[in-house]
């Protein structure tokens, strides 16, 4: 019922899980859609430098739960901890799940995000009678990408995901959540769906274990400023200087279907508002626009914003067979990928003032995010039919959702 609606979003401190939030508080899709909002965090998280809206006449409540940790015990463990921390939580009406515990063995990976999860929908079954809908991300790990060179033809297509090989699937977490809700919702008044993002483009406050974007700008920060130009620069008669793709060339011409948080957010606070057409354990694609792009395109515009001619990569290998693996690199990679850049210069940050830029940068994911443009050599662009037969219509150039988290991570401090 409109104004009686309680969100609670998991992982509020995460890419999604932050513009979740921050949509929500929007308030998005309009005043009086959600009366409250609670954002469950495993990382303290402060208020203050949150930079979600602040509290206004349309606004709606805000309540913030830190140090989570969903690992720990079990529905009922979660459940108490969550009454204690919050008087109102039988009153949630809509669960996000944007939780995701990156670990090497994906066999243990699996297992352990499938106990955070059902830990997540078992304490609601219990503690949440007015429960209508739980939305989470898969993504196109779930389309077989992690395999060298893909698994399916593009565009990828919902219904993909029931022909994964058997071998590649038991490493993904994606079919097991969907067992769970299944199960779980069986009898009950609420359902469920889940979203497919390709690569998700957006601003997280304080860092993040995944974050293209993030990682990009704090490369390009970092190379801007080491050649004289952007805004720390002191020399205002500074040339052009060009900063090279980091890839290779197959990878930078590849077809891909990227998604802004902020649109992401905006599908799945629709979706679960739309249980009629979006529920039943339903999965959608999520990007931008119908059309692919490719980084190669995308490029010179991010570089551009940091004052950078982008420019194609210096090919020196012949690593564009689709042999090499997620978050490996080509041994005769030239100069030094972004994550290597980063570290080597990262003093630089607390020297111009950016301590938050120190602390809070991509962790777990550095590897992989150096190796995004070496390994993705193969289009994999989503198809969004269902999307849009849903009624979601947005559109947007991709580009927009890079530059706005840009300018965010400067606000923030995470980048010169």
């Amino acid at each position: 019922m409109a104004g009686k609606s309680h969100a609670i979003v998991y992982g509020a401190s995460g890419i999604i899980g932050w513009a979740l939030v921050d949509q929500l508080l929007s308030p998005y899709p309009h005043a009086g859609a959600f009366s409250k909002v609670t954002a469950v965090t495993n990382r303290p998280l402060d208020l203050s430098q949150s930079h979600w809206p602040e509290i206004n006449a349309h606004r709606p409540e805000l309540d913030l739960i830190s140090n989570i940790n969903l690992r720990h015990g079990d529905g009922a463990t979660l459940a108490n901890s969550l009454k204690q921390a919050n008087a109102d939580i039988e009153s949630v009406t809509h669960v996000y799940y944007l939780v995701f515990s990156a670990i090497d063995d994906d066999l243990e990976e699996v297992a352990v995000n499938r106990h955070m999860f059902e830990n997540v929908i078992d304490a609601h079954n219990l503690i949440s009678p007015n429960l209508k809908f739980v939305a989470f991300p898969g993504g196109t790990r779930g389309y077989g990408i992690y395999a060298p060179g893909g698994t399916f033809t593009p565009p990828l297509q919902e219904d993909m995901v029931n022909d994964l090989p058997s071998d590649y699937a038991k490493t993904v977490v994606y079919p097991v959540y969907r067992e769970i809700l299944s199960t779980a919702s069986q009898g009950k008044k609420w359902t469920w769906c889940e979203v497919c993002p390709d690569a998700i483009i957006g601003f997280t406050p304080n860092g993040s274990q995944f974050s293209l974007a993030l990682h990009w700008a704090q490369y390009l920060s970092l190379y801007a400023y080491n050649n004289g130009v952007g805004p720390e620069s002191k020399d205002s008669n500074a040339v052009a200087v060009e900063v090279p793709f980091p890839g290779n060339a197959t990878a930078a011409n590849a077809l891909f279907s990227p998604v802004s948080s902020k649109t992401l957010a905006r599908f799945m606070i629709y979706a679960s508002l739309h249980p009629e057409k979006c529920g039943g354990g339903r999965l959608f694609n999520v990007a931008d626009r119908d059309e692919p792009c490719t980084y190669g395109e995308i490029w010179p515009q991010l570089a551009k914003w940091f004052g950078l001619v982008g420019v194609g990569p210096v090919e020196t290998s012949s690593a564009s067979d689709n042999t090499l693996k997620v978050g490996e690199l080509p041994g005769d990679t030239l100069d030094l990928p972004p994550g290597r850049y980063i570290t080597k210069y990262r003093d630089i940050f607390a020297q111009c003032g950016r301590a938050n830029a120190v602390s809070g940068g991509v962790g777990a994911g550095n590897q992989q995010l150096d190796s995004v443009g070496y390994w993705l050599t193969f289009d994999r662009q989503l198809s969004l039919k269902k999307l849009r037969q849903a009624g979601f219509d947005e559109d947007h150039n991709p580009v927009e959702g890079w530059l706005e988290s840009f300018g965010m991570f400067r606000e923030a401090g995470l980048i010169l």
